[in-house]
């Protein structure tokens, strides 16, 4: 899969390590550039001081020391950051580096949903965290749902990328349709690809989809075995079981729902799977 820039924005939660750590390794695997990026408020707009104050002794007293604190947090931060790009070796750049994975620190005062939503709409690939105990956030839906980009979503504390093995699942829907397209060249490489979906996914005439199913794949020369799956009342729990038993690195999904991806969080699949899975999922 040929991408030359990632996007990943770093939300809210103290974990900010294991995210960057995370976040790298996809860079580190399409050997490519990602720009991270770390939003904040600034003071003086953060805080809404009374009129009176502003322009006083300590007015500026306080907007000092809170720069210098907001300073020493984002110095933190990106001490991270570099710890584990050196980690990974990531080189940290400014700019992009041919043939050599790449990434970038870059820090951003403003409302941050809305700066996510516009910055990952300059990327090939978004890379999104899970968002704490699986609650959809701004951020993670700006950077998901808003940029028009495929996204690959990481639990929090991924300890290493890979797509060798991948497991698509695959819903019928127009989401289902889109994603797999896009994937089609990080299924080209892997050495293993399995494909499932459901009677109900499948429609009426089922063994003509599925017979259509497997020449899409046969046609792009992906080698895929096939299953159809029994659903259970929990939606993606199927999914999630499968992909723990396959130990699969990959699981590829559609963004579904009449209302986006926060539509999945609250009543589809992603609510569940993403909430609970250790495995990365494209969508």
């Amino acid at each position: 899969m040929r991408s030359k820039k990632l996007f990943f924005p770093i939300g809210a939660g103290e974990d900010y390590y294991e995210r960057f750590y995370g976040a790298l390794s996809v860079a580190r695997h399409f050997c490519a550039h990602m720009e991270v990026l770390c939003c904040y408020l600034d003071p003086g707009e953060a805080y809404n001081m009374k009129s009176t104050m502003r322009g006083s002794v300590l007015y500026e007293q306080f907007l000092r020391s809170a720069n210098e604190e907001l300073d020493r947090e984002h110095s933190r931060i990106r001490g991270l950051f570099e710890r584990a790009a050196s980690e990974l070796g990531v080189v940290v750049s400014d700019s992009p580096i041919d043939n050599i994975a790449s990434a970038n620190f870059v820090l951003r005062s403003g409302n941050r949903s809305r700066l996510v939503e516009a910055e990952s709409r300059f990327c090939d690939l978004v890379v999104a965290a899970v968002p704490f105990d699986g609650k959809i956030t701004g951020t993670f839906e700006a950077a998901t749902m808003k940029s028009g980009k495929s996204a690959i979503v990481i639990p929090r504390n991924l300890k290493d990328f890979k797509a060798d093995s991948i497991l698509v699942s695959w819903t019928g829907t127009t989401a289902s349709s889109a994603a797999l397209t896009a994937s089609v060249p990080l299924l080209e490489q892997a050495s293993r690809v399995h494909c499932i979906t459901s009677k109900a996914s499948l429609g009426d005439d089922a063994s003509i989809n599925l017979a259509r199913l497997e020449e899409y794949f046969a046609i792009h020369g992906i080698e895929a075995s096939f299953e159809i799956i029994d659903t259970t009342a929990i939606p993606g729990e199927a999914l999630l079981k499968t992909a723990r038993e396959g130990e699969f690195d990959l699981v590829i999904a559609g963004k579904q729902g009449e209302n986006g991806l926060r539509e999945m969080f609250l009543g589809g699949t992603a609510k569940f799977f993403l909430k609970n899975t250790e495995i990365p999922v494209f969508i």
